[in-house]
């Protein structure tokens, strides 16, 4: 549960406080990146030039001499207690939420009884949780552990937060969120901020951003000086993007009784905005978990409502075959956090998977990448669209939820070929394929299956100064399949110009 924000979906009742704000997050997540490499970036030719073909062989990281030691096991569990007891702390005797009115008959409970995937908000699920796990992970991180020790924490305070803070059942969904998408999230953040404060000369406002981004390792360190496992200074790729054009598609579509179909096309003018980003180098073998991770937000705007996609891509481990910067292959197994969500769209998915990233200078003039990973969804979701269709069938249907939770296999390719100094053409495709996770269903036994693939299409001329400009065409699709409905499919596209400026 995330500690200022409640949106608890009950058998009696609902209430909603702060959703809103909840669909900020990723963005200031990326403001945060944004922030982070303005201050960091340094004038080196190594670290500003725009193409993973060209990156000089001698931008390698460059780790900070390490101060501190590595702490007992018992001060980062103390610090995951003390984070716990804190947001409780305040939940309960500030915020008088009446999910933090816990004690010992609620503990008596949660032990005999098990637990019970629960109800809550998308957003709370999907972004207020594993924003709570970096908190944990950072703790561990900050105190000289690796990624994988890190992870455990992240395991453990969220099993004590579930246990013993609150008065809902412990969810599973909420452990693995936490978890795992903590220790992505954790992991990220706490290499962005370290990034920060390793910039030779960094001073006040490093610092400041550093606590922002990721405040309990800065804490940490300040008091003990850098961890042994300090990631210092990395070098990183940016770049960020806005547009215009138009979107189109249709809302839904049951396709079973003709006279029944629901297909309302309709078209908006729509704004976008966005941030890519890729640490690390990807033709070179990596020491570490996520010494080479992507992260990309977009943001859509339209009359119709809003769109927001976020993910985020962190290699664990790779085999790496290199003749030269522009001709290499890499072979290596990756944690995924994908989300997409606002008005129109909710969909998430966990996974973790392999992958295949070649790169092959094809003439002197162009260039050619490719990458091809596919996955396991450990959880994933997927909003639920027969809302209406169950309540016109049975008067007693009430909604608990609408999104249901999912395990599944998903497939990632990109491709994109560049002439060199001039631009370059690429397509980005993932597809999912979602199966309801046994007994979590909460609509009336409802369960199946849903397809969603997402398609990012462009062409993009560099201009002086580092910009860019392009136009991209964006698509997404979704079938699903359940009992006791008919077949449901939904499509949508959005067609724009924008301009890039690349770090």
């Amino acid at each position: 549960m995330s500690p200022f924000v409640e949106f608890r979906l009950q058998k009696v009742y609902r209430i909603r406080i702060f959703t809103s704000e909840m669909k900020t997050l990723p963005g200031i997540f990326a403001f945060l990146i944004f922030v982070s490499l303005s201050m960091a970036t340094e004038t080196s030719p190594a670290d500003s030039l725009k193409q993973d073909s060209t990156i000089s062989a001698t931008a390698e990281f460059a780790p900070r001499e390490p101060q501190g030691q590595k702490l007992p096991v018992i001060i980062p569990f103390a610090e995951v207690t003390a984070l716990n007891a804190l947001v409780w702390a305040w939940d309960r005797y500030v915020l008088q939420k009446n999910y933090a009115k816990t004690g010992p008959s609620y503990w008596k409970r949660n032990f005999k009884e098990g637990w019970k995937w629960d109800n809550n908000h998308f957003a709370i699920n999907f972004f207020g949780h594993p924003y709570q796990g970096s908190m944990y992970y950072s703790a561990a991180r900050s105190a000289g552990y690796d990624f994988y020790a890190g992870f455990f924490f992240a395991l453990a305070g969220s099993w004590m937060w579930e246990e013993f803070c609150e008065t809902e059942y412990p969810a599973p969904n909420d452990l693995l969120a936490t978890s795992i998408g903590g220790t992505i999230y954790g992991e990220m953040l706490y290499r962005i901020a370290e990034r920060a404060t390793s910039k030779p000369g960094a001073g006040i406002l490093e610092n400041l951003f550093s606590f922002a981004a990721s405040p309990v390792a800065t804490v940490q360190e300040w008091i003990n000086g850098p961890s042994p496992t300090n990631p210092g200074y990395a070098p990183i790729r940016w770049s960020v993007f806005a547009g215009a054009g138009l979107r189109f598609g249709n809302e839904f579509r049951y396709d079973e009784d003709v006279d029944k179909r629901s297909d309302n096309d309709w078209n908006a003018l729509s704004a976008f905005y966005g941030l890519d980003l890729a640490y690390g180098r990807p033709d070179r073998k990596i020491k570490e978990p996520f010494e080479y991770f992507t992260f990309s937000f977009t943001q859509d705007q339209s009359e119709a409502g809003m769109m927001m996609r976020v993910s985020s891509i962190g290699k664990l481990n790779n085999l790496n075959m290199r003749q030269n910067s522009s001709n290499w292959m890499d072979l290596a197994s990756y944690l995924h956090f994908d989300t997409f969500y606002g008005d129109l769209v909710e969909m998430s998915a966990l996974s973790i998977g392999l992958g295949a990233d070649v790169s092959v200078e094809l003439s002197e003039r162009f260039h050619l990448r490719m990458t091809h990973m596919p996955s396991y969804v450990i959880l994933g979701s997927s909003d639920f669209n027969y809302d209406e269709v169950l309540a016109a069938a049975d008067s007693n249907y009430k909604s608990t939820r609408n999104y249901q939770y999912s395990l599944g296999g998903s497939y990632k390719v990109y491709l994109e070929l560049e002439w060199k100094n001039r631009g370059k053409i690429a397509d980005q495709a993932s597809a999912y394929i979602f199966r309801s996770w046994p007994n979590t269903e909460p609509h009336y036994g409802t369960k199946g299956y849903d397809f969603v693939a997402f398609n990012n299409f462009f062409i993009e001329a560099y201009l002086p100064l580092n910009f860019a400009a392009g136009i991209r065409l964006n698509s997404y699709a979704k079938i699903a399949a359940y009992e006791r409905v008919e077949p449901m499919s939904r499509t949508m596209h959005a067609l724009g110009v924008y301009v890039r400026y690349n770090i």
